[in-house]
């Protein structure tokens, strides 16, 4: 694979990185991947402040966004026109070698080349440089225990403290190129900004079409929405700083996924440093800390449906599993979904959710939900539990390990 071309342009209100991805070992054609970040000029200044000189293009970016494609797909090398930090080129052979531990991947990974050298200038020391906290955020549960935590563990003046949260279009949202789901976007990132406000954090929209290069049915949840994260951090914040990320699942559930806290911080360079928070937390957990902030359960968004003007579905499994987590947790009704009580039928008539761990989170609920007197819940989760376990077996997870 060859990362070509790479340049960085400003447009009104945003600046794009892009670079043009051409295959060598598979018959793909070449694309322009591109990563459009709004700023206003006030946070440009600050940035480049922070930066300390002015940024080359992302070539950190467009590595750790094409590597696991490169990888997956058995390409001998990744080149790329542009330097990149060793930390980070370093920081993806270990992620290859976990991932050829979960199976499913080539056993040799593509080799990096970079054509300008490997080291890269950093951000001038002193307090310019200091770093700065930011996170990702969608509007789901695991991103929003994060900023509350985050707020309540560091005193506004720690450079860990999360002052900018980038919010991404192409990702669950805009994912395919035929179906853009603007509308849907500007719907989304309008519930976050009550929350920004009260927070006192920014909001930073973001798009990429990472999602649009060739990839395999599962890569994305199984292996790529890490590094995917990882690379749009790169190309949105411009000065040193902490990156946070929203834990998935809780220690003792780990399983093999893109975003996991082995695999999440090798992708940090010297000045970006990647931090997996929240693992030692389940959702139950997580939900039940959220109910001390109410615009955050006013605000949660978890469900993958284009809906319009509405957040949730309140039908699906997605939906419905983060409903029953509030009853777990004894919310008994929110904004974002009414009532958290979930009727059986719903269930029978919900499409399941292609990802075959899901029945580690319905485990979690069981005894919370029994203590609550909801046994008719309880049996439907546990033939849930049942069919999910059965499917794993017939090796329906992706990759079979």
């Amino acid at each position: 694979m060859l990362i070509r071309n790479l340049a960085q342009a400003a447009t009104g209100e945003a600046r794009i990185a892009s670079a043009t991805v051409v295959w060598e070992d598979r018959d793909f054609p070449d694309q322009v991947l591109s990563f459009e970040i709004e700023e206003d000029s006030c946070e440009a200044r600050e940035d480049d402040a922070g930066a300390g000189r002015s940024q080359e293009p992302a070539a950190d970016a467009f590595l750790a966004a094409c590597f696991p494609l490169a990888a997956v797909h058995g390409e001998a090398r990744v080149r790329i026109e542009g330097r990149s930090c060793p930390m980070l080129v370093e920081g993806l052979r270990t992620v290859h070698a976990w991932w050829s531990s979960w199976g499913g991947m080539p056993k040799s990974a593509p080799e990096i080349e970079t054509t300008s050298g490997a080291r890269r200038p950093g951000a001038r020391p002193g307090a310019s440089g200091e770093r700065r906290g930011a996170c990702f955020l969608s509007g789901g549960v695991d991103g929003l225990h994060m900023l509350m935590r985050n707020h309540r563990l560091y005193d506004p003046d720690d450079p860990a403290y999360i002052r900018k949260a980038l919010f991404i279009h192409g990702f669950d949202i805009g994912k395919r190129a035929c179906k853009p789901e603007d509308e849907h976007y500007r719907m989304a990132l309008g519930r976050l900004r009550s929350l920004a406000v009260e927070a006192g954090i920014r909001i930073i929209p973001c798009r990429t079409n990472l999602r649009h290069l060739p990839t395999l049915p599962g890569f994305w949840t199984h292996r790529q929405n890490g590094s995917a994260l990882a690379a749009v951090g790169h190309a949105a914040i411009r000065g040193p700083a902490y990156l946070f990320i929203g834990s998935t699942y809780h220690l003792a559930e780990l399983v093999p996924l893109g975003s996991h806290p082995a695999v999440d911080v090798q992708f940090s360079s010297q000045r970006i440093s990647f931090v997996h928070e929240g693992a030692r937390f389940s959702r139950v957990d997580k939900v039940r800390e959220l109910a001390t902030w109410p615009i955050a359960l006013a605000a949660l968004r978890v469900c993958p449906a284009n809906l319009g003007g509405a957040a949730n579905c309140g039908r699906c499994e997605k939906c419905l599993e983060t409903r029953l987590e509030l009853l777990a947790a004894g919310i008994d009704e929110t904004p974002a979904f009414g009532p958290s009580a979930t009727p059986i039928e719903l269930w029978q008539a919900a499409e399941p959710v292609p990802s075959f761990d899901r029945a580690l989170r319905y485990e979690a609920l069981l005894a919370p939900l029994k203590a609550r007197g909801f046994g008719a819940l309880c049996r439907v989760l546990e033939e849930k539990i049942a069919a999910y376990r059965q499917q794993v077996r017939q090796g329906a997870r992706w990759p079979e390990i």
